[in-house]
């Protein structure tokens, strides 16, 4: 099996870090600004001293004047708590190059940026329900075994953004991130609209094959439904092109003004764009990585 991501390619991407809009309080040693409060270098904020605080805190220059015990508060250095959730279904296994295939590297490629800065990392892959991709990831050491994870899960079914309700809703506040195609009869709003209730920031990443935002077929053709399975006759002409093309652009519209509202940012990617373009110049263009 073809490696996920090439070694030059990581290389790389460990010069990148996710960009978080507030404070994060996670559970282990990071390097995020954390909501608490600890002893890295950065200093944060005084307090009157407490029975049972740490006195090796106390600011002795200002008891000297003061004539009263205070503390020397620094920003504490958390995890960034980071939700991938990747969409497996039956029309993601579809184009040139394959929307799976990307979806899986994009993944990988956002997770290894985490990683390497000692974030936790927790993979969920859905299609017409959300499968985990087992307990969370830390660490440099666990870059393999999550790559290799990402690269076990097959592709198919119906796309049931539903049922993300649930499996976002039990996060703890922090970071996720949506690869899907935002593609299928229901919309993606009830999973957005959870990612707010739960405190997520983060991003939703629309992932497309070239060939369905600038179409190339005509004359008369069987169409297949990638996810129901079910055929139609359809005959490709300027006019039903040109009605397609606007149909997408408003579900591209509706994904992307329902991500603004609730304060996530939003990307529309190609798979024929290289990994490190998607990763260098669109994610760091909304903000997402720095």
């Amino acid at each position: 099996m073809a490696p996920l991501l090439e070694p030059p390619l990581l290389r790389r991407l460990e010069a990148l870090a996710l960009r978080v809009r507030r404070a994060v309080n996670g559970q282990m040693g990071g390097e995020r600004r954390s909501k608490s409060r600890g002893r890295s270098p950065e200093f944060a904020d005084f307090r009157n001293y407490t029975p049972g605080d740490d006195y090796r805190l106390i600011d002795w220059n200002a008891y000297a004047r003061l004539d009263r015990f205070i503390l020397r508060l620094f920003v504490a250095e958390d995890e960034l708590p980071l939700s991938i959730f990747v969409d497996l279904s039956g029309s993601m296994d579809w184009g040139s190059p394959n929307k799976a295939v990307t979806a899986r590297r994009l993944a990988g490629a956002v997770a290894y940026v985490a990683l390497t800065a000692l974030d936790r990392v927790r993979l969920t892959v859905f299609a017409d329900g959300p499968t985990s991709g087992g307990a969370p990831y830390r660490g440099r050491r666990a870059v393999a075994q999550l790559f290799a994870r990402l690269q076990s899960f097959p592709a198919g079914g119906p796309t049931d953004y539903a049922k993300l309700v649930w499996p976002i809703g039990r996060q703890r506040p922090g970071m996720t991130i949506v690869i899907s195609d935002g593609l299928g009869d229901a919309p993606m709003d009830p999973a957005i609209a959870a990612l707010q209730r739960a405190r997520q920031e983060g991003a939703i990443l629309q992932l497309l094959a070239p060939q369905e935002v600038k179409p190339d077929w005509s004359g008369d053709a069987r169409l297949r439904d990638a996810e129901s399975g079910l055929e139609r006759e359809f005959t490709a002409t300027p006019l039903t092109q040109r009605a397609y093309l606007e149909r997408l652009a408003r579900r591209s519209a509706d994904i992307e003004r329902a991500a603004h509202r609730r304060g996530l940012r939003f990307a529309q990617l190609s798979t024929d764009q290289p990994i490190e373009d998607m990763v260098q110049s669109a994610l760091r263009r909304i903000g997402l990585l720095a």
